[in-house]
């Protein structure tokens, strides 16, 4: 009896599935913005906070920061104090591990815009709160816990736009290519 009981006891242990593995990844990235509404190319910042699990699907929070997002380049005039935030909701799906690992990502939440005031164009300075989806791929490279990302996405804004910002927000879209170092927790 006792042996019996001991054998079963093992057999479903064994029989069990291991532990699922999760990662938490952490990761401040640089970047830059191009296409559909960008003016001109345009550096932005931020960090991604993501879990991962075992099998490859997870979600994220993605916050960015693009400093004067509406102003050209080539231009003597004095631009008004404008920006782009983003923050995201997305989900990922990839490869946790080592070594090379592709991802794809899609989601949605927060496009806000700000300009500031500008001579008789804006009174006051103009913020706008959209809501916006975003979709991309990347490639983590590394293991342990450091690892180099890069990426690429797609974000665009689904809702109406203010009046003031109808013409420069118009079908306000735009590309970001960011790398980062991911910390892996």
């Amino acid at each position: 009896m006792r042996t019996t009981l001991i054998a079963s006891v093992f057999a479903l242990a064994f029989s069990l599935p291991a532990s699922a593995r999760a990662d938490v990844l952490l990761t401040p990235y640089a970047g830059v913005n191009f296409g559909g509404g960008t003016i001109d190319k345009r550096v932005n910042v931020g960090g991604s906070l993501a879990w991962l699990g075992s099998r490859g699907l997870g979600v994220e929070v993605d916050l960015g920061f693009i400093p004067d997002f509406f102003e050209p380049n080539d231009t003597a005039i004095d631009y008004p104090t404008n920006n782009v935030t983003t923050l995201m909701g997305n989900v990922v799906f990839g490869r946790s591990g080592g070594g090379i690992q592709p991802y794809l990502v899609a989601g949605a939440g927060l496009l806000r815009s700000n300009v500031g005031s500008f001579g008789e164009f804006f009174d006051d300075v103009t913020t706008e709160n959209s809501l916006g989806v975003n979709a991309g791929a990347g490639v983590r490279v590394g293991g342990g816990r450091f690892s180099l990302r890069g990426d690429v996405r797609y974000f665009r804004a689904l809702s109406d736009v203010d009046i003031a910002l109808q013409d420069v927000l118009a079908d306000f879209g735009f590309w970001r290519a960011t790398a980062g170092l991911t910390f892996r927790f």
